[in-house]
């Protein structure tokens, strides 16, 4: 059953339209029933109290702000949901109002197609007699608005629900850009194009491939083989496997031959086999096409022995397994996809028998593609090699690694191969230390961590950025656009129209876009904009870029209790960048909260300790408000010391807080002849061995940015 929405008046909406120009330019004196600089100061501020009090027929009024506002403010009120106090009418006639305005300018494309995608949304659900009310409205703008592709869009919606599905050909007459809404109004209409072109293509899932394949209905009834492989396409980006599976099984019982016509549904397939509890089921299937295939098509060919691989590794059929990576890997369509059977076959191999991974990888580092892609497999490699004393191996290891790789893992080997050296651990020495230092220092580009330690070796210093390099913003229609989230108050809800679309823009206009975050405070959000441009390959931080990923938050309430505590400030800072990325509200899977990530159990014993001294009840009211930051910080600060005064240096004490005092302490007896930056290199726990790095890198950054110190002194201050 379809919703029905509020009616308005046309007439006004009209009037509105019409006057939209002039009320931007000439500055008129109210929005809303307030002066126009308030209520934009209040928008901005994220304060929508005076819209909601407002009546839906009055919401275009927000266009005295600017074309743009009608839409982030539509956006705020959308999020906080329908309700009888007419949130929907109110945010529907906000979004007609940007999109209208919007196209009549003629500028801004990102902003048409957005507030058009939120309008489709409710037109869809409208009764026949709004829809009829809206085109309407619509049709009354004149030619050139109506030839604007977000419009066309909402036009071919509203004649589709009208059943005039003549006047949709016609619209589309000469139109050879098409949206995916367009394709799908086009196919529902009047059956121009392939239905399984449409929904089994490569092209990404949007809202109109599952609207459609809803409302196509028993029309699939002739191709069920389409419609079975559409759900299931649908289940699996919803990671629902076995209901993909489900779909994926009638799909291949209607027409098998759709799996090799459209290859990208053999790896769904693979997948729903693999995680949706039926991988011997797979095995067969992908074993039996493996025989079948014709040798023309190198594509499927490669993700049949590839899902083979890798439900033959779910089942522990080790061996078996690296045979089909080895096969898939001479099929590869591309670099990454060369790596991943790589990456299987030296992660197998580690897993069963880590003494001979060093051997395999001489035998595929020429190869692979990425190093970086390998870096999680000789982390664990070089831990094992330590922890086995076998320098020479690891020695063998950097040999192999050297000519070809910079970056954090070279530093990583060539600093324990000199630290090994420097503590005669390695006899004969390959090289002197003070070689193995150097190239640490050198080329360990993306590494604070390992420069920095072998720079203090070294009697160095590391400059984390280049003197000369300079921040050059740039601004394009969809950058200005994602700026208005931050303009018009609805920053929480910029990341959102992101996060999947990083690699559109530029370094430049990404910094500007984490600046913006970091200027509405909302910082985690600002490091992982930074993350997103920062690792691209070849690309060199700045100073911006540092101070925007290790920012300087909550300073006012770290830096006074980091000294009560007596913990360097840039150590307290550097472990709320690592635990929270500094987001106040933010829960771990085992129930760690707040900015230190404390669990409950240890944040009551702290705020205990810390009444008992004279200190603050911050469990007075009969719970801890761990999302409090001036609490949290506290309570972290406290629990820092607390370790610190129990372990033989800060290091240590940060291996405890995140790994446990009693883990650390039956680590530390274990290898205790062993200094203690190699310790760190035998821990058998992945995320605590790498977090003591990310704490100690991130205060080294902390110190260097903020405290006048070298990084090299803030790492000697903590071992």
């Amino acid at each position: 059953m379809r919703g029905s929405a509020p009616r308005f008046s046309a007439f006004l909406f009209v009037s509105l339209i019409s006057l939209a120009g002039c009320l931007v330019s000439c500055g008129a004196e109210t929005v809303l029933g307030l002066p126009r600089d308030e209520a934009a100061s209040r928008l901005k501020k994220g304060d929508i109290t005076f819209i909601l009090d407002g009546p839906p027929e009055a919401m275009g009024e927000l266009i005295r702000l600017h074309v743009s506002a009608p839409y982030y403010a539509g956006l705020l009120v959308k999020a906080r949901g329908p309700s009888a106090s007419g949130n929907e009418a109110r945010a529907t006639v906000l979004f007609e109002t940007s999109l209208i305005a919007a196209c009549l300018d003629g500028k801004d494309g990102r902003l048409q197609r957005e507030a058009a995608g939120e309008l489709m949304r409710f037109l869809l659900e409208w009764d026949v007699s709004e829809v009829e009310r809206f085109l309407g409205r619509l049709e009354g703008k004149g030619r050139s608005l109506l030839s604007a592709p977000a419009i066309r869009s909402l036009r071919a919606a509203c004649f589709y629900r009208l059943g005039r599905f003549a006047d949709i050909e016609e619209l589309y007459a000469g139109v050879g850009d098409r949206s995916p809404w367009d394709r799908a109004f086009m196919l529902l209409a009047v059956g121009e194009g392939s239905a399984a072109d449409f929904f089994l293509g490569d092209a990404s899932l949007e809202e109109a491939r599952p609207w459609a394949l809803e409302e196509f209905g028993d029309r699939l009834a002739e191709t069920a083989g389409v419609a079975e492989a559409a759900a299931g396409h649908a289940a699996m980006v919803r990671s629902a496997y076995g209901e993909g599976l489900a779909h994926f099984r009638a799909t291949l019982a209607a027409d098998e031959g759709l799996f090799f016509r459209y290859p990208a549904l053999v790896g769904e397939l693979g997948r729903a086999f693999q995680f949706g509890s039926a991988p011997k089921e797979g095995l067969t299937l992908f074993l039996d096409w493996d025989v079948r295939l014709p040798g023309d098509k190198p594509e499927l060919r490669y993700l049949v022995l590839y899902y083979a691989g890798r439900i033959q590794r779910q089942l522990r059929q080790y061996d078996q397994a690296a045979v089909y990576f080895d096969w898939a890997l001479d099929f590869a369509p591309d670099a990454l996809q060369a790596d991943a059977c790589i990456w299987y076959i030296l992660s197998m191999s580690f897993q069963e028998q880590p003494g001979e991974t060093a051997a395999l990888i001489g035998n595929y580092i020429t190869r692979w593609h990425q190093d970086d892609y390998f870096a999680d497999i000789l982390d664990r490699l070089a831990r094992y090699l330590v922890a086995k004393r076998r320098w020479d191996t690891l020695a063998e290891v950097f040999s192999l690694i050297e000519p070809r790789s910079d970056g954090a893992t070279i530093a990583k080997y060539a600093y324990i191969l000199g630290r090994a050296v420097s503590e005669g651990l390695i006899k004969p020495a390959p090289r002197p230390a003070e070689d193995y230092f150097r190239i640490a220092l050198e080329r360990g580009n993306t590494s604070f961590y390992y420069r920095a330690m072998a720079a203090s070796r070294l009697g160095a210093t590391v400059i984390p950025i280049p003197a000369d390099q300079r921040s050059v913003d740039q601004k394009s229609d969809d950058l200005n656009f994602l700026l208005g989230f931050f303009e018009y108050g609805a920053a929480g809800l910029a990341y959102d129209f992101i996060k999947d679309d990083t690699d559109r823009f530029s370094p430049a206009e990404l910094r500007t876009l984490a600046a913006a975050f970091a200027a509405a405070e909302h910082w985690e959000e600002s490091i992982r904009v930074v993350t997103a441009y920062a690792g691209r390959a070849g690309y060199v931080m700045n100073k911006q870029d540092l101070v925007l990923y290790y920012p300087r938050a909550f300073a006012d309430l770290v830096e006074p209790l980091a000294r009560d505590a007596d913990i360097p400030e840039e150590l307290l800072f550097g472990l709320i960048r690592t635990e929270s990325a500094f987001a106040p509200g933010i829960r771990s899977r085992v129930g760690a909260v707040g900015l230190t990530q404390l669990m409950p159990a240890t944040a009551e014993e702290m705020a205990d300790r810390i009444r008992r001294r004279g200190g603050p009840n911050y469990a007075e009211d009969g719970k801890l408000h761990l999302e409090d930051p001036a609490v949290n910080i506290h309570l972290g600060a406290v629990y820092l010391r607390y370790l610190m005064d129990r372990t033989e240096s800060p290091m240590m004490a940060l291996l405890a807080y995140n790994g446990g005092m009693g883990r650390l302490r039956r680590w530390r007896n274990a290898e205790a002849k062993l200094p203690g930056d190699l310790f760190l290199e035998t821990i058998e726990y992945n995320e605590t061995r790498e977090y003591g790095r990310k704490v100690l890198s991130a205060a080294a950054a902390y110190g260097y940015l903020y405290y006048d110190m070298t990084m090299e002194a803030v790492l000697a201050d903590t071992w």
